[in-house]
């Protein structure tokens, strides 16, 4: 007997074993392929299976009637893959003599205890028909659903053969708006759903309770539904079927997702604003690399052109005229240079790939060595984590940082540059309140001038200077296109300082880049294909 999840100790697995060699109920682990890896002796008398080659080369559906392993395709493999478990009747079919054995039946799925991704499939089957303990069994089954029935969040309806609700537990109450003595013995589509929906719904249910399956059964789907009020909201619904006392029963999960809708309405807005923004952007891009430009390469050609020709001829006046229009001319290619690898982050990015941060911030410094020599700066750089991430804008940010920190220096202290980081834990995450995305944070420190701390969001906006341009040059963009590169790739960057001790930029970014969040179908998250 093997241990699927690698997480039972030595002596843990050994009692385990034991336990499952001992039972007198039938105990079975299956695979995702829905292929058994272990039966207990018990499982294997009332299947008549003896031999290891025998098990392994079966599949689930082999142990059961026809009838029976139709309502567990349909019905138990379906809420387990949707709630986790099920509970209900089945028949085992005797692979030797042709016996067929009524059973209590429970399955639920086996998930990792870390990563929560399922494993497999257990399978209990106890007190045949006819046993004393069968009673006591099915209290206790009822208790427990019950239970279930009232602590669930979202609402959940059962309706019977004849199609009229007989459980309504608190949640629907809270979210239909109906009293449950109210809706007890009533249609579901009389009451849970819009006139204009209502007929099509009960042919449906109908159909599905005669046939015992149907095409929305165990899938997520998304309905209007109306409360007693009369006002309608938009809710998820699964349905599953099953039996009770040899007849059909249906229960619907529902949810009521109008915080959710409200939400991807706002995404779509912002998603349409950010497209807007972005061709306003290229727009720029086109008229800052064309239109602007080809003026400003006139400006710096005749310039020189005067310089060279008409030397000379030129007072000590008119030369620093031509002086200060060339250094004019040169601040506004710089800026136009700046705007442009602004307007490119989002625009001209590159693909995401896997980034060894460590050696982009070596490669940096390494370009940044004549000013590091010139200032005598200490540039250290820790560990670094490997990120999926755009590379080419992970050295400009770098880049934009380090440079920051060089221009920025105390001229009787030599510059020293601390660049590290790390991913973030679990707990760290839910104690800031963000979302369970690993993610990295990256900081870069030094010891120059520093900033208020009331300046720190303002440093990040467009052409946000807090020196004068004699004293520290610059176009005032570069930590705006650091924080444009930190939100394209889904983080966040901030600052923190104070004036003479120095600055700290704190950077966090996913650790894997989604281009887009897919919302999960229930099925997706099988355990057990129902062939």
């Amino acid at each position: 007997m093997t241990d699927p999840a690698g997480v039972l100790g030595g002596h843990e697995m050994l009692g385990f074993a034991a336990l499952a060699e001992h039972c007198d109920d039938f105990l079975c682990l299956a695979n995702t392929q829905g292929r058994p890896i272990y039966l207990n002796p018990a499982a294997r008398r009332m299947i008549g299976m003896a031999s290891d080659r025998e098990i392994v080369a079966a599949a689930l559906h082999e142990f059961y009637t026809d009838i029976s392993w139709k309502e567990l395709r349909n019905v138990a493999i379906v809420a387990v893959n949707t709630v986790g478990q099920w509970e209900g009747h089945s028949q085992l079919r005797n692979a030797t003599n042709g016996e067929i054995l009524d059973v209590e039946t429970r399955m639920f799925r086996i998930n990792h205890p870390q990563s929560a991704k399922p494993l497999g499939l257990a399978v209990i089957h106890r007190a045949a028909a006819g046993d004393p303990r069968l009673a006591e069994t099915l209290s206790e089954s009822e208790a427990r659903k019950q239970a279930i029935l009232e602590s669930s969040l979202d609402p959940i309806i059962t309706i019977n053969h004849e199609g009229v609700i007989t459980e309504f537990n608190r949640a629907a109450e809270s979210t239909f708006g109906h009293a449950r003595d109210r809706v007890l013995g009533t249609r579901p589509s009389e009451i849970l759903f819009p006139p204009s929906k209502s007929e099509g719904f009960q042919n449906r249910i109908d159909r599905y309770l005669e046939a015992h399956e149907g095409s929305m059964l165990g899938q997520r789907v998304e309905v209007t539904a109306v409360r007693a009020d009369g006002a309608t909201f938009p809710a998820e619904m699964a349905m599953t079927i099953g039996q009770q006392r040899g007849l059909p029963v249906m229960t619907f999960f529902v949810r009521d997702i109008s915080l959710r809708k409200k939400a991807e309405e706002e995404q779509a807005r912002y998603a349409a604003e950010l497209e807007r923004s972005n061709r306003e952007l290229e727009q720029f891009a086109y008229v800052a690399s064309h239109d602007l430009q080809e003026p400003l390469r006139k400006i710096r050609t005749f310039a020189d052109r005067l310089q060279t020709r008409s030397q000379e001829a030129l007072d000590d006046s008119s030369r620093e005229c031509l002086d200060r229009i060339q250094d004019a001319a040169e601040r506004m290619q710089r800026l136009i240079n700046a705007l442009l690898t602004l307007s490119r982050v989002t625009t001209k990015g590159h693909e995401f790939v896997r980034v060894d941060l460590a050696q982009i911030a070596a490669e940096v410094v390494s370009d940044l060595e004549v000013q590091i020599e010139a200032s005598d700066a200490l540039v250290e750089i820790g560990k670094l984590p490997s990120i999926q991430a755009d590379p080419v804008q992970m050295r400009q940010l770098f880049q934009n940082l380090i440079g920051n920190a060089l221009k920025f220096r105390r001229p009787e202290e030599p510059p020293v540059i601390r660049v590290h980081g790390r991913f973030i834990t679990p707990r760290e995450q839910r104690s800031q309140g963000s979302a369970a995305d690993e993610k990295c944070r990256i900081v870069v420190e030094d010891n120059g001038i520093g900033f208020e701390d009331e300046y720190a969001e303002r440093i990040f906006g467009v052409f946000q200077r807090l020196h004068p341009r004699d004293v520290y040059e610059g176009t005032g963009i570069g930590l705006a296109i650091c924080r444009k590169i930190v939100e394209r790739h889904g983080g966040t960057i901030s600052a923190q300082s104070k004036p003479g001790e120095g600055s700290s930029f704190v950077v966090v970014l996913p650790a894997v880049h989604r281009k887009q969040e897919k919302h999960e179908r229930w099925q997706d998250a099988s355990v057990c294909s129902p062939s």
